[in-house]
């Protein structure tokens, strides 16, 4: 039997007028790891006078990383079931 694992990497930037201010990255399994989500503050005044920005980047990234867990976990038991069918 073949047993499917699937690993996505995600990033994502805040940018203020072109500058790389904050980085997102997200590792998602389906292996029923726990998914880590890492921020990273590359230009902490900017942030500070863009926190609001920013912070909407943050939850923004969160739901792209959300919505892709969900399709993640809903592919492989899709995976699953279409291998028990057809024991």
């Amino acid at each position: 039997m073949l047993k499917k694992e699937k690993t996505l990497n995600l990033t994502g930037r805040s940018l203020v007028n072109g500058t790389d201010v904050v980085r997102f990255d997200a590792r998602l399994s389906s292996t029923g790891g726990t998914t880590t989500i890492n921020t990273y503050v590359n230009d902490q005044e900017l942030y500070e006078k863009n926190r609001r920005e920013v912070r909407k980047d943050m939850n923004d990234f969160r739901q792209y990383v959300f919505d892709q867990e969900d399709e993640l976990f809903d592919d492989v038991k899709t995976d699953e079931s279409d291998t028990t069918a057809t024991e």
